[in-house]
């Protein structure tokens, strides 16, 4: 079991980091839901900030997936989950794509994040929050933080913003060179099968 303190060290990965980290868990584990949202809504298309009026949660309920959308990927050099309209593309998978089942697990989730007043405290206090709700025995807060987490990442990967600003896509990395020597490539041959 670790302390609080034990976990922070966790959560203050370098940004870098993090992203590389969520880019090849994207791969693995995504799930349907989250897929049919991909393919029907669009973060850019909802408004940016903490001005938008959610279609599916309420108001809290809204406060309290922006904070903690944040919280997942902040601000830094590169924009953070509310710049590119993450917190409305969970609105959008939460009315649209998530079944009753998933959607009951993720509303209660945010009760108990908004039952100790989640979106009002400040980043370490929330950090802290999460933290103790990932570390209890409890199933659903944990589906609810993989749901939480794997939305967030999902949302912000496939914004507009990030993908023509923030990552690099090469369909081809590195060009073809049919007839190369040995020597120039560290006398490794490449085995065909």
């Amino acid at each position: 079991m670790h302390s609080p303190s034990d976990d922070k060290s966790e959560i203050t990965i370098n940004r870098r980091e993090a992203i590389k980290r969520t880019a090849m868990l994207l791969g693995v584990a995504v799930s349907s839901s989250s897929i049919a949202g991909c393919m029907g809504a669009d973060p850019s298309k909802a408004g940016t900030g903490l001005d938008w009026k959610p279609q599916f949660l309420d108001k809290t309920q809204a406060q309290v997936v922006s904070a903690a959308s944040e919280l997942i990927l902040p601000r830094t050099d590169t924009p953070g989950a509310q710049d590119v309209g993450v917190p409305q593309f969970i609105d959008i998978l939460y009315g649209k794509f998530m079944d009753e089942e998933e959607k009951a697990v993720f509303a209660k989730g945010l009760a108990q994040l908004k039952s100790g007043g989640f979106q009002d405290q400040s980043s370490d206090d929330q950090a802290t929050a999460m933290t103790k709700l990932a570390s209890t025995d409890s199933k659903a807060g944990k589906s609810f933080l993989r749901k939480l987490r794997e939305m967030t990442l999902l949302g912000y990967f496939t914004s507009e913003e990030v993908c023509k600003n923030v990552t690099q896509y090469d369909p081809v990395p590195g060009k073809y060179q049919a007839c190369v020597p040995m020597s120039e490539v560290g006398n490794v041959a490449w085995s065909e099968y």
